[in-house]
């Protein structure tokens, strides 16, 4: 499917149990046990990027440009965590996606995303100028 199929309203989501691998206290000492606003972060992304990857052509990938969260509830160990990502906007290469997720009690969290659709190799080769050596 070319990127010209992703259309404004189209939805997706994606669901993950909360682990010790996705909590808060992994990145900050002192801080509880529960989904961190990083894996909630991480989970958006993933999920948007997943849904836009089919569209893509061989040479094209997506990338993450700005992600706001506003992380309104904790999440304990075992709930799922389930992240909707709906497509708000289209600009060229840019595509802005309005979010929300919730663990099945609470609505834990929601905001926006953007990603570009970027040519791979371009990418890569301005990637590999930043590497030292």
């Amino acid at each position: 499917m070319p990127v010209e199929d992703m259309k404004v309203g189209a939805a997706a989501s994606q669901s993950v149990a909360c682990a010790p691998e996705h909590f808060a206290s992994r990145i900050v000492t002192g801080t509880p046990d529960v989904f961190s606003t990083a894996a909630l972060g991480a989970l958006v992304e993933k999920t948007a990027a997943e849904w836009m990857a089919p569209h893509l052509g061989p040479d094209q990938m997506t990338v993450g440009a700005e992600i706001v969260i506003n992380h309104t509830a904790a999440t304990p160990e075992g709930l799922r965590v389930t992240a909707e990502v709906k497509l708000v906007g289209i600009d060229g290469r840019r595509f802005d996606f309005e979010w929300s997720a919730t663990d099945g009690i609470d609505q834990v969290g929601h905001g926006t995303h953007q990603r570009f659709v970027v040519d791979r190799q371009r990418f890569e080769q301005r990637l590999a100028q930043k590497r030292p050596g």
